[in-house]
């Protein structure tokens, strides 16, 4: 992650605004072993759990289908990630979170 020189405010969605202070590339290792590499990844130093956004990922030419129990998400063909329903918000399946991931053998979004 490096600090970004201007944090960025962000509308989250309840409406409140808060300021992300740090960019940088995030690694997840999804439940099945593969692994998935996030780049232009916001820090929010007020949110305990992680974010993301599907906009900014649609950006990417992920698209994101969402039915009453989860969501998959497809960059080409390939399903990279997918979350399940947990009352109003969709929990991607992750076992770990990690920086500065390595290149080899990951799906780049």
């Amino acid at each position: 992650m490096k600090e970004l020189k201007t944090p960025v405010r962000i509308t989250i969605a309840d409406g409140k605004k808060i300021d992300a202070v740090a960019m940088g590339t995030v690694g997840l290792k999804l439940m099945d072993g593969t692994s998935v590499t996030l780049s232009d990844v916001l820090y929010i130093p007020e949110v305990e759990g992680s974010l993301i956004s599907v906009a900014k990922l649609a950006e990417k030419n992920v698209v994101a289908q969402f039915s009453k129990d989860k969501c998959v998400f497809r960059y080409g063909d390939a399903t990279v990630m997918e979350a399940k329903r947990c009352g109003n918000v969709y929990k991607l399946k992750t076992v770990g979170a990690f920086q500065n991931p390595d290149e080899r053998s990951r799906t780049k979004v």
